[in-house]
């Protein structure tokens, strides 16, 4: 999947200092973290609020994923599932 592809489907956006973010406030550099779910992925921009740092697979993942742990968006109790996209 393309970036271009995955921005429709942009849910939530975050930054490193786990602060909630608008999509209008996604910089170029964001990276965009993603999950199958059914027919649609669902995405997650995450980008460092630190201008011109761009944040790596592993932190943009990790971020990610404990928004969606705290939005309670993994299924009951089992464990976060790897992203299947970063980009």
């Amino acid at each position: 999947m393309t970036r271009e592809q995955a921005l429709p489907y942009i849910s939530f956006c975050a930054d490193d200092a786990l602060a909630v973010r608008s999509i209008f406030d996604m910089p170029d550099n964001a990276r965009l973290v993603g999950w199958q779910c059914g027919f649609e992925p669902l995405f997650v921009g995450v980008w460092s609020y630190l201008p011109g740092v761009r944040l790596n697979d592993q932190e943009a993942e990790e971020i990610a994923t404990d928004m969606l742990i705290e939005l309670k968006w993994f299924a009951g109790e089992h464990e976060p599932t790897p992203a299947d996209f970063i980009i």
